[in-house]
């Protein structure tokens, strides 16, 4: 494991950051889906999925590059679909929630379950967003580094 960890650059810490987020959001959208059943997420399996599935491409893009070496095309694959995946569960999120952030700006200012909602709403949203700048910033560091020889 030592071996593993030294031969790590800041692009799998970025990768690993990412996947971190992509759970956090997750719970986070199933946390705001289940608070009441007013504001129930329609679309909370679509959510999932795409948070599952961006997590295993975050840890996909963690893993080729220590067999196939930085920049390989398995790699950045993995990398740009989950920046996509996370892209897609952000505007999923947020496509649920927009008539309730409407309406908590304008004329329901006063709804307290509402804006429980609203703020968990906006962890999982920001965790989607931050993860996909992470995989974004990772993107154009190196996975791994290089071996020289001695």
């Amino acid at each position: 494991m030592a071996e593993f960890m030294k031969k790590q650059g800041a692009g799998m810490y970025f990768n690993a950051l990412a996947a971190i987020l992509g759970v956090v959001g997750l719970i986070a959208a199933i946390i705001c889906s289940n608070m009441t059943v007013t504001y129930r997420l329609g679309n909370m399996g679509q959510i999932a999925m795409l948070a599952i599935g961006g997590v295993v491409l975050c840890i996909a893009a963690i893993c080729l590059p220590n067999y196939f070496g930085n920049r390989d095309i398995a790699g950045t694959v993995a990398v740009l679909g989950a920046i996509a995946v996370y892209a897609f569960a952000f505007g999923a999120v947020l496509s649920e929630r927009i008539l309730l952030i409407a309406g908590l700006f304008s004329y329901d200012s006063v709804n307290t379950v509402g804006w429980q909602v609203f703020s968990v709403t906006v962890v999982s949203i920001a965790a989607f967003l931050i993860g996909d700048i992470a995989l974004i910033i990772g993107a154009f560091t190196k996975s791994v580094k290089e071996v020289t020889a001695e």
